[in-house]
């Protein structure tokens, strides 16, 4: 076997499912009072897809010493179409919370203040995970003025929307996580675009000052990154659902086997392409998304308690997975060692990983991401903005 056979693939998702129904079976935190059960099966899938694919890749790069996509359109589209779901399922959620304030004012504070405390601290918790790498590599040597590395982790510590530099001249600094966080400054384009949106579509009136926000972070995005259109079309094939939710008079049933039966034929069709970036194969993923949001289960399977589990740890698993590779290949082998093993060793370290993948994502999830949302649930706000108001009152 080697990492681009199909069965690598079915073996690492069997093992994560596996792992995650024992783990599940002593500590539920699958919340299931949600309403979209098929956006958090899904999520399930998404992450451990991004995991094989960027072992796949890991495999490549031992052999050819450069960080490239696979060959394999099975391995590559297990990357990027789980990435443009990601993206689909981001504007989904937050253009239905848009769509079902009514004529409801939009708090701006809690929708940032909530993204905060759910992204950054596990983030700055894998960066810390990288820098410290980063250091133990070099020797805890400074290998540039200080600061030149102060810069490079500030750019780090900005989800890398000022940018990804070697951090203290360590050419492959990227790699430790696998890159993962390419992604996040998209998603953060979207949030910031919300206030935008909100305008434009939905004729809500927004504050001067998020406007202004929104409008600044726009132009500095494009401006840092220029226009990615299959990217931005990601986002765009998940506003569709929540206006057919919501304006669906005929109550069509999109949970049957016919649709199922389409979602298989779109996934079989989205393997004959390389990339998720060419426009047709954007589109069938835009399609298996849609029926999947408008409620269709494929055959009861995105219903599944485990892959709900595997659903709500996957901000850690998408944000780990690249750094326990690496610790794995580099300091429990040497890259030297693992380069020169037969493929199915290689695959074999693999399969014993995904456990520890699996398990030390939920306990990140456990103790450092739910904490922090749950406090987010907790701040009030209506004290801050009086508190702040009394302040200003006594200023004046």
């Amino acid at each position: 076997m080697n990492p681009l056979n199909p069965f690598f693939a079915i073996i690492i998702f069997f093992i994560a499912f596996t792992t995650a129904y024992i783990i599940n079976l002593k500590f539920k935190i699958t919340n299931n009072d949600t309403r979209y059960e098929t956006i958090d099966g899904i999520r399930g899938f998404l992450a451990i897809g991004v995991f094989i694919h960027h072992a796949s890749i890991w495999f490549q790069y031992l052999q050819i010493k450069s960080w490239v996509a696979p060959k394999s359109n099975l391995y590559n589209q297990l990357g990027q179409t789980s990435v443009s779901l990601f993206f689909m399922i981001t504007s989904f959620l937050f253009i239905t919370k848009l769509l079902n304030s009514e004529n409801q004012k939009i708090n701006w504070s809690i929708i940032f203040i909530s993204r905060f405390f759910r992204l950054v601290p596990m983030y700055l918790v894998s960066i810390f995970l990288l820098i410290s790498i980063v250091f133990i590599i070099s020797d805890w040597q400074l290998n540039v003025p200080p600061f030149k590395l102060l810069k490079e982790v500030l750019e780090w510590g900005t989800f890398t929307i000022l940018g990804s530099p070697t951090i203290n001249d360590l050419s492959f600094t990227h790699i430790i996580n696998a890159g993962v966080v390419w992604s996040l400054p998209y998603e953060w384009l979207f949030y910031f675009s919300l206030p935008i949106i909100s305008i434009l579509i939905f004729k809500k009136k927004t504050s001067f000052f998020y406007t202004v926000i929104s409008l600044f972070f726009i132009l500095c995005f494009f401006k840092i990154y220029g226009s990615s259109i299959p990217h931005l079309l990601s986002f765009l094939g998940g506003i569709i659902p929540p206006f057919i939710i919501k304006y669906n008079t005929k109550k069509i049933n999109f949970n049957s086997n016919f649709y199922s039966i389409i979602i298989l034929l779109c996934l079989g069709l989205i393997l004959l392409f390389h990339t998720s970036d060419n426009y047709i194969c954007k589109l069938l993923i835009i399609i298996v998304f849609n029926l999947i949001a408008l409620g269709n289960e494929m055959f009861g399977v995105l219903k599944n308690t485990t892959l709900k589990f595997l659903g709500e740890i996957s901000y850690s698993t998408y944000l780990i997975h690249g750094i326990i590779i690496f610790i794995t290949l580099y300091f429990g082998f040497s890259l030297e060692v693992v380069e020169k093993m037969p493929p199915s060793t290689f695959c074999s370290i693999i399969f014993l990983i995904t456990p520890i993948i699996i398990l030390t994502s939920f306990l990140s999830y456990r103790n450092i991401e739910k904490p922090f949302m749950d406090y987010s649930k907790k701040i009030n706000y209506d004290k801050i903005k009086h508190s702040i108001t009394e302040f200003y009152k006594r200023k004046a």
